[in-house]
C-alpha cells in the first residue's frame, strides 16, 4: 500500500497497476440502424513482465550473460550517445532562448518521455531484484535508461526547462509525477 504521508503521484498509480496487473475485458457491438452487424470481444490483460514470468513461469528474455558482438556494439552505441549528450548540454547553454510556444510543446513531450521513463525504470529494477535477467540485459537496460535520461537532460537544457517543470498538476488526482 502507498504510503499516506507521500503525496502518490500517477507515475506511482501507474506503476502499482503495471506490477499487480489488470484485466480489462469489453464487448462492442457496432449496429447499423438498431440492427447489430459487428461484435468485438476483447480481453486486454496489463501487466509487467516480471508479473508475467511469475504467473506462467515462463521466461521473457532470451540474452545469456556473454555478450554477442551485436549486443557488444549496442552497448557501446549507448555509451556513445550518453557522453555526446553529456558533451552537448555544456554548449546548450549559450543558445538563445528558444519561442514560449516550443518551450511549451518540448515540457509536455519530455514531461511523457520522462513519465514513461520513470515507469520502465521501476519495472526494470523488479526484474533486477527477482534476478531474471542476464548481466548483459541489466547493462543494455542500464544503459538504455540513462541514454534517455541524458537525452531528456539535453533537451531540457535547449529549452531552459527544470526537471521540477517535468510534471503536470493533474487538478484533485495530484501531480503526475
Amino acid at each position: 500500500m502507498f504510503d499516506r504521508e507521500r503525496n502518490v503521484t500517477l507515475v506511482d498509480a501507474l506503476d502499482k497497476v503495471i506490477e499487480k496487473g489488470a484485466v480489462i475485458n469489453g464487448e462492442i457491438v457496432i449496429s447499423v440502424a438498431d440492427v447489430d452487424l459487428v461484435f468485438l470481444g476483447l480481453r486486454l490483460i496489463l501487466t509487467s513482465i516480471s508479473k508475467a514470468e511469475e504467473i506462467s513461469g515462463k521466461r521473457y528474455s532470451c540474452s545469456s550473460d556473454v555478450p554477442t558482438p551485436e549486443e557488444l556494439e549496442y552497448i557501446s552505441k549507448l555509451q556513445r550517445e550518453i557522453r555526446k549528450s553529456e558533451k552537448n548540454i555544456s554548449q546548450v547553454l549559450s543558445l538563445n532562448n528558444p519561442k514560449e510556444t516550443e518551450k511549451g510543446i518540448a515540457k509536455l513531450i519530455l514531461t511523457l518521455v520522462e513519465l514513461i521513463r520513470r515507469l520502465m525504470e521501476k519495472e526494470a529494477f523488479r526484474r533486477v531484484k527477482k534476478g531474471s535477467l542476464s548481466s548483459v540485459e541489466i547493462q543494455k537496460l542500464g544503459l538504455s535508461l540513462k541514454a534517455i535520461e541524458k537525452k531528456i537532460k539535453e533537451v531540457q537544457m535547449i529549452f531552459g526547462l527544470e526537471n521540477e517543470e517535468l510534471n503536470l498538476d493533474l487538478g484533485p488526482l495530484g501531480n503526475l509525477m
